[in-house]
């Protein structure tokens, strides 16, 4: 029971007296002082919410052009920046030439699509003379060099400190990329064009013998071979775990990579050797017959074709060797009859069209607005992706059917007059 104070106003014995206002607050006056100093030496600001934290910087691109395109997808086509200046030749490494049993004349330099892999030390590129070369990137001085049995013309693959090349012998080789020594090689059954993909492991390519391949990346080892599809002399692109290729019979499939089985295969119609480009639900290829195709990317329906313009002095007319690059709503491709297009992607109508000197095998990698291509004349090109304009041009060999690399604004080529240049 609690006591309280008789009617007198005295004190009951051992009674405590209820705390007043005044009381409490000089009890808890310490500990909002002590609060205060803490926060104050902690920048001077109470924080009574949870501060949201800035997002973090977005991913730096890759400081690589390491595979035929960029990447696996060949979607990435290297990077920036521009200058106002004219395009210029910083350095050139020649080559040597060699014959083959399929042509008598010496073969120099880059022959087609030829593009190299480039990081931000090394250049590397299969040479129509039979030689894997790796240049220093900044004055192309030789490092190293190794001789294959015929002419290079798949871009290499950088495969961490391996390098995945395949040529004209019927062989893919696996190299050293720090100093050129064979770590193994693998006999197909004919010429092999195709740019290896390199996923989780396993080697990807598809062969003119026919036959799609896996190996394995460590000793070169035979995963699985398709049944025969067809001549394959352009690369694949793979997209969520399926490989797209056409075929000079004129097929173009959709293959599981885990097992190479048929997804879907649809008629082309004529040789293609372009790789197709994967982009919001549909592929693009091209063919030897002069028609960009773009097709539905589930099942392989034809969505639409385009026709290219009549013309050209040689005898392709008016067909595709290049590649299609696809970005921006666009689809920008080089043709034969002397034309790089720029279509719309969703029912291939003409935005512009620019006129080089000669024909254009060679595929037009866009960084930052610009597309970069060469022509059969020997001229080099950068032309405005807004509207075909030209920015800049330069003459640098008799044949281009190759195709640039360009890392931080260095724009890396050969020609079939035996060089590799650097430009800027």
């Amino acid at each position: 029971m609690v006591r309280s104070q008789d009617q007198s106003g005295a004190k009951a014995p051992h009674s405590k007296e209820a705390p007043t206002p005044s009381d409490f607050m000089l009890r808890i006056s310490p500990i909002i002082l002590a609060l205060l100093l803490t926060t104050a030496a902690c920048g001077g600001k109470v924080i009574t919410e949870t501060e949201a934290k800035p997002p973090p910087p977005p991913p730096k691109p890759p400081a690589s052009v390491p595979a035929w395109l960029g990447n696996a997808s060949r979607s990435f086509y290297g990077t920036g920046p521009w200058s106002d200046k004219p395009l210029e030749v910083v350095w050139e490494f020649e080559t040597n030439w060699t014959t083959g049993r399929l042509h008598k004349d010496p073969w120099g330099g880059s022959s087609w699509p030829g593009q190299p892999s480039v990081n931000e030390r090394y250049v590397y590129f299969g040479s129509a003379d039979g030689n894997l070369y790796c240049l220093d990137a900044r004055d192309g001085t030789l490092v190293w060099k190794y001789k294959t049995g015929d002419s290079l013309k798949a871009t290499p693959t950088i495969a961490g400190d391996r390098l995945i090349v395949s040529g004209l012998d019927h062989y893919i080789y696996c190299i050293d990329a720090r100093d050129g020594t064979l770590i193994w090689k693998y006999k197909t059954g004919f010429e092999v064009d195709c740019s290896a993909a390199v996923i989780d492991g396993r080697v990807y390519f598809g062969g003119e013998d026919g036959f799609f391949y896996s190996l394995n990346l460590e000793d070169g080892a035979l995963i699985y071979k398709t049944e025969r599809l067809g001549s394959m002399e352009g690369s694949l692109s793979v997209v969520d775990n399926h490989a797209y290729i056409g075929t000079e019979q004129g097929d173009l499939y959709r293959l599981n990579l885990a097992d190479g089985s048929i997804v879907w295969k649809a008629s082309i119609g004529a040789d293609s050797d372009s790789t197709p480009a994967v982009y919001e639900g549909k592929v693009y290829t091209a063919a030897e017959n002069g028609y960009v195709y773009c097709f539905r990317q589930s099942d392989g329906t034809l969505i639409w074709k385009y026709k290219a313009d009549p013309g050209g002095t040689a005898k392709e007319k008016n067909g595709f060797w290049a590649s299609p690059i696809v970005a921006n709503g666009r689809v920008h491709i080089g043709s034969s009859n002397h034309y790089l297009y720029a279509l719309t992607a969703d029912k291939g109508e003409v935005v512009w069209r620019y006129r080089a000197k000669a024909a254009i095998w060679g595929t037009s990698p866009l960084v930052d607005g610009r597309l970069v291509f060469g022509d059969k004349a020997g001229w080099i090109h950068s032309v405005s992706a807004a509207d075909g304009q030209p920015i800049s041009e330069l003459k640098i060999g008799d044949n281009i059917n190759a195709t640039p690399a360009i890392l931080n604004g260095r724009i890396y080529i050969g020609a079939f007059n035996g060089k590799l240049y650097c430009l800027k």
